[in-house]
């Protein structure tokens, strides 16, 4: 899960700029604490052979690569659930311990997929450069075929909120 320094950052606390009170050192321990308990971390992952892709799935950037993994990655709608009833404060807390933790979760898959697939590419999501994020749809569905994240046909948009699909071309096997 996220390391308490960045997800500070990530709630606009910039290192010593701040003086944080006691009440507020409460509310940010206690938010870090409930978010923990709340995260249900899950993922669904699966490699294809680059030749078994449409080509509308694979980025320009992934030119040469053998295979794709494909990921999804989640925390579940208990975090997207207490962020829409907090109090503003809490609410912006939980968000940015969230934003952190659903990142330090994908940076573990990241890793632990490049120790077994070894060389690969940045990581991806579709949304950047040239995948449409309405691709989500597509990676979910008809590739990882699960139910972990709904995914939005018309706009791309993942729920729960703290949700990610994720991609990483690998150039050996």
């Amino acid at each position: 899960m996220p390391q308490k320094k960045i997800y500070l950052l990530r709630a606009g606390f910039n290192g010593s700029k701040f003086q944080i009170s006691e009440k507020l050192k409460e509310e940010i321990n206690k938010i870090y604490e409930l978010g923990l308990e709340l995260a249900q971390p899950k993922a669904v992952c699966e490699t294809y052979k680059i030749d078994s892709l449409p080509k509308e799935l694979i980025p320009k950037s992934f030119e040469g690569v053998n295979s794709i993994t494909f990921f999804v990655s989640t925390l579940g709608y208990e975090i997207d659930h207490y962020i829409s009833n907090a109090n503003t404060l809490s609410s912006m807390l939980m968000d940015a311990w969230a934003s952190e933790a659903i990142e330090a979760f994908n940076e573990s898959i990241d890793k632990k997929l490049r120790k077994d697939f070894g060389k690969g590419t940045r990581r991806f999501s579709p949304g950047y450069s040239d995948i449409d994020v309405r691709k989500n749809w597509d990676i979910v569905n008809n590739l990882l075929k699960t139910e972990v994240v709904v995914v939005n046909k018309d706009t791309g948009i993942i729920t729960p909120r703290k949700s990610t699909v994720c991609m990483i071309g690998w150039y050996d096997e």
